[in-house]
């Protein structure tokens, strides 16, 4: 009994040892080291990356805000509201400047080099200018696309909510849905819930002038209607037909590409087939030639 007493003793020192003291003298991993590592390079691009934005948008507010037009500046904000950027229109334009100015940077180095190629660089002067706004308009546009394909889903299921019942709130429909929805689609509904504290009525205006798509423009009507206590039910079904003819056309028109997508792709192999049969029977032809020579 003694000795199973000094036993327990002596596990449990060994138990506190480990618990307590050998933490103290432990040598780090190798992967901790890594992680470590990897963190604390995160963490010195994010802070160089704020420094940098901070500076830039100080630059901006401070000397650009000149050089940026009223009707620029509301189309670059309009931009920033539909992307939720929070920057300037100044920012912008800093990029159109900085990217302007390393093309002709690159222009001027290789105009000395060579005049042709000089000529050549200088279209990345105006590629420069039109790039930040551009890629913008693009995100925009890939949105509001992923935005219309998803939307009549969405729409289904409002409309067979409130073809249920009158008495339906609004966010509680999008809390079912945003937990499926696509990423776009998602943040969509996500600033309208958020908008939802100020008034379901709030939330549906700023979604019709944040994202002005046709389908979503109806949408938004057909729901000021109903919260101003009018019975349209119709109108929610003459939309629902609408929108799914809609889709139809959306997942045809998807098909169709991806056919002669393929059918692209099909030819391209043919034709480096046919290319690589002739190539070897020249060979083989020349081999012979060699031969007889």
């Amino acid at each position: 009994m003694t000795f199973l007493a000094k036993l327990c003793a002596f596990i449990s020192i060994l138990y506190l040892i480990k618990v307590i003291i050998y933490p103290f003298f432990k040598p780090v991993s190798k992967k901790q080291k890594k992680h470590v590592r990897m963190y604390m390079k995160e963490r010195k691009n994010v802070r160089f990356k704020e420094k940098f934005n901070s500076l830039k948008k100080e630059f901006a507010f401070k000397y650009v805000r000149n050089l940026i037009g009223n009707a620029e500046k509301t189309r670059f904000q309009k931009i920033i509201d539909r992307l939720d950027l929070g920057i300037r229109p100044e920012e912008i334009r800093i990029n159109q400047l900085m990217y302007t100015s390393g093309a002709v940077i690159l222009t001027v180095f290789m105009t000395s080099a060579n005049r042709l190629l000089g000529c050549v660089a200088a279209i990345f002067i105006v590629l420069g200018w039109l790039y930040p706004v551009e890629e913008l308009e693009k995100i925009i546009e890939k949105k509001d696309k992923n935005i219309s394909f998803e939307f009549p889903s969405f729409y289904s299921m409002v409309y067979y909510q409130y073809s249920k019942s009158v008495n339906i709130y609004l966010a509680d429909v999008i809390k079912d849905y945003i937990k499926n929805a696509g990423p776009d689609m998602a943040d969509e509904l996500g600033v309208m819930l958020d908008n939802m504290v100020y008034g379901e009525e709030y939330a549906i205006k700023q979604l019709k002038k944040r994202v002005p798509l046709h389908h979503i423009i109806k949408f938004c009507d057909i729901m000021e209607t109903r919260l101003n206590g009018y019975d349209n039910i119709s109108q929610m079904s003459y939309l629902k037909n609408e929108l799914d003819e809609y889709r139809i056309r959306a997942l045809e028109n998807e098909l169709q590409k991806r056919q002669s997508t393929n059918s692209r792709i099909q030819l391209i192999l043919i034709v480096v087939l046919m290319i690589y049969i002739a190539i070897y029977y020249l060979f083989m032809v020349l081999a012979s030639l060699k031969m007889f020579q």
